[in-house]
């Protein structure tokens, strides 16, 4: 019992901090936006680049609300992307920890929740 009451809290945790992160993202977004910032000939890279860091925080940390799982991990590959394409973003690491350390927490108990449904499914299968 002990362990569901912590996965309630870390599960409210992960989404409250999460949903910080995608409205101060998408805020920041917006005001590029209209400030005239411009998507006038962008590179392959750019726009690879754009999908990994802001959509995918902001999509990511909203589909989680729903689908822990699915939203964790599109937050978690969008940052790996993100790496790839601009290791020199690595040297702000708290900022990127700051949106790893929710999406871990939010796929870690989308997965063991799959894991507990499956296994319920299995024992009613059996019965």
């Amino acid at each position: 019992m002990k362990s569901e009451k912590i996965r309630h809290v870390l599960r409210w945790l992960a989404r409250i901090w999460g949903s910080a992160i995608a409205a101060i993202v998408l805020f920041f977004l917006v005001m590029d936006l209209l400030s005239g910032g411009t998507a006038e000939s962008l590179s392959t890279k750019e726009v690879l680049t754009f999908i990994c860091f802001p959509l995918s925080p902001i999509i990511g940390f909203i589909l989680a609300w729903k689908w822990e799982f699915r939203g964790g991990l599109l937050v978690l590959l969008g940052m790996i992307g993100l790496s790839f394409l601009r290791p020199d973003l690595l040297t702000g690491f708290p900022l990127i920890a700051a949106i790893i350390i929710p999406a871990l927490i939010l796929t870690w108990l989308g997965w063991t929740s799959r894991s507990k449904k499956q296994e319920a499914r299995n024992k009613k299968q059996e019965h």
